[in-house]
Parts: structure tokens; C-alpha cells; sequence
């Protein structure tokens, strides 16, 4: 398990690599799969409140169900921008609550091909809600991560047009 505020594309890379010798597949042929945890229960979000309010870190707290995956990595301490998580969609964003954030997400490897293509959302992930940043030697912005698919009853323009990403700072 891991916040995304390691070396993103290191981290993300390793990932696939430890999948591919694990499995004897290529890793040119891996992706990720993204499946966000369902939102926390009423007791959950209490102890997590106050599991802050006492100084306790994110990693101390965020996992309370199972054990670490057996494939793949649990990413905590994200945020959406623009929209929120209901537990199983990327909904509207509710009046004055620009950011929230979201359960961890598990990114397994998968084949390349067995993402779905429907009902889906790109959505982008950057390090700041400033979302822009020095271009690297590949042309990318170095405040931008990856994207992941998000489930959601909307178009993805619908998103575009509002503007929706992650990010793994807020401005708090």
C-alpha cells in the first residue's frame, strides 16, 4: 500500500514489472485495471476523524479491511476535483465541496485490451490541483501521474467540460 506521492512512474512501473516476472507475462502487454473501495461506513469515518485529530498518518489508518492485494498496489490520500464518489460512480460535485476525497483505489495489472471501454471516465491524475507544471524530456507535464478510469453514468465530456481530475495535494 502506498500514496501516490512516491516516485510515480518508478512506482507505477515496478508494479507491472514485479506482475510480468510474477506471471510470465509481458509487460508491454500489461495496464492497470482501477477499482475504487466502496466509501467508508459511518464508524469508519468517525475513526478515521479521529485517528487524525490524534496526529496519526494516513498510513497508520487508511486500510482497515484485508490484507494487502496479492497483485497490484492500494493507493490512499486522493482527492477529486470537480465531481465526487457515490461508492460506485463519479457523481456531481455537491455545492461548496469543490474537492473531496476519495477511498483508496487498488491498481491491478491486467492484459492491455481488458479495460472497459464504456461507462467509463479517463480521468486524469496530477500531483497539484494547479495542474500544470515544467514539460519533461517526453513532452509531459512533470505534475501530471497517469490517468485512470472511473465508472460514471455520464459521458466523458460531460467531465471535460467540467473540468474533473485527481489530485494528490490540496491546497489545505
Amino acid at each position: 500500500s502506498s500514496g501516490i506521492n512516491a516516485e510515480y512512474g518508478g512506482l507505477l512501473t515496478g508494479i507491472l514489472q514485479t506482475h510480468s516476472r510474477k506471471h510470465g507475462i509481458p509487460i508491454d502487454s500489461l495496464t492497470f485495471r482501477h477499482q475504487v473501495a466502496s466509501l467508508p461506513t459511518p464508524r469508519e469515518e468517525t475513526d478515521r476523524q479521529r485517528a487524525q485529530s490524534a496526529g496519526l498518518t494516513p498510513a497508520m489508518w487508511a486500510f482497515p479491511g484485508p490484507d494487502a492485494p496479492d497483485n497490484g498496489i492500494l493507493i490512499y490520500d486522493l482527492y477529486l476535483d470537480g465531481g465526487r464518489w457515490d461508492g460506485s460512480n463519479v457523481v456531481e460535485a455537491l455545492p461548496s465541496r469543490q474537492v473531496t476525497p476519495l477511498p483508496e483505489i487498488h491498481f491491478l495489472p491486467v492484459q492491455v485490451g481488458s479495460a472497459p471501454k464504456d461507462g467509463v471516465y479517463e480521468c486524469p491524475i496530477y500531483r497539484t490541483s494547479e495542474r500544470c507544471g515544467s514539460l519533461d524530456q517526453t513532452g509531459h507535464s512533470d505534475n501530471f501521474v497517469t490517468s485512470i478510469l472511473l465508472p460514471t453514468e455520464h459521458q466523458p465530456s460531460h467531465w471535460i467540460t467540467r473540468g474533473l481530475a485527481i489530485i494528490s495535494q490540496t491546497a489545505d
